[in-house]
């Protein structure tokens, strides 16, 4: 019941692009979150156990993002992109990561929201994008830090 609870607050609170002040995350959900499914073209490499309903749509955002392979967190920083559950990684290894300009794929934040506050309250992290179902952490050069929350096209 929380878990319809959580979604009901989220669709409330997020927005669609509109409403979205970043150049760069207007154009991510314009493009790619808004846009017809798997008209992106290019190859990514995602882990087995990342979320069968979500592979599209991660496909096209991690090629948009010019991200050939998405690796399951293993705490050594130097990865293009990792998915995480928010209860495997401890905060400081994940701003590390972060830090160290890999993106951070994160699985249903709602179900660690006090850990989920934390990180994007963290200086570390630039952008954040909250889509209820999985979020995504990332340092940008030359932006200011701004975290949205984008209603989940579930129409993909």
């Amino acid at each position: 019941m929380r878990y319809y609870w959580e979604l009901a607050k989220h669709f409330l609170r997020a927005n669609s692009r509109h409403g979205t002040h970043s150049p760069f995350v207007y154009r991510l959900a314009d493009k790619v979150i808004y846009a017809k499914a798997g008209d992106s073209a290019g190859r990514v490499i995602l882990p087995p156990v990342f979320p069968v309903r979500y592979r599209q749509l991660m496909h096209d955002l991690l090629v948009a993002m010019n991200i050939e392979m998405l690796e399951t967190f293993s705490g050594q920083v130097g990865s293009a992109a990792i998915w995480v559950p928010l209860n495997a990684g401890a905060l400081h290894e994940l701003l590390e990561q972060v830090a160290g300009g890999t993106v951070v794929i994160v699985h249903e934040p709602y179900r660690a929201r006090r850990k989920w506050r934390a990180l994007i309250a963290d200086p570390t992290i630039i952008v954040s994008i909250d889509l209820f179902h999985f979020g995504i952490l990332m340092t940008r050069a030359a932006q200011r830090k701004e975290n949205f929350e984008l209603r989940y096209p579930y129409w993909r």
